[in-house]
């Protein structure tokens, strides 16, 4: 199952709420995560240790029963794939020093 920040979440106790954050463990000893990763999106199919904080609750990943509602919210991550004024002049200088 597809989680992501935003989403509406059901757990095994009838508790709902939006994901606020997505916590993988990162040592065998954090199963709740809280010194490991924070992610923006995880698949439970993945079955990493970790938990996701929804409302005022927290459950782990085994937990989740089902996504009640998704966020339909991407970033726009694009303007990170444009060059700079600076690489493009950089870029320019180089070409121009091949040959030479």
């Amino acid at each position: 199952m597809q989680i992501k920040l935003g989403d509406t979440i059901r757990d095994d106790k009838g508790r709902e709420g939006v994901i606020t954050n997505i916590g993988i463990a990162t040592d065998p000893t954090d199963i709740a995560a809280e010194l490991g990763v924070n992610a923006k999106k995880y698949d439970t199919d993945l079955n990493y240790t970790g938990a996701i904080t929804f409302g005022d609750n927290w459950c782990y990943f085994m937990q989740i029963e089902e996504v009640i509602k998704k966020n339909d919210y991407e970033e726009d991550t694009s303007w990170m794939r444009e060059d700079s004024d600076i690489d493009v002049a950089l870029n320019l200088e180089a070409e121009s020093q091949i040959g030479k």
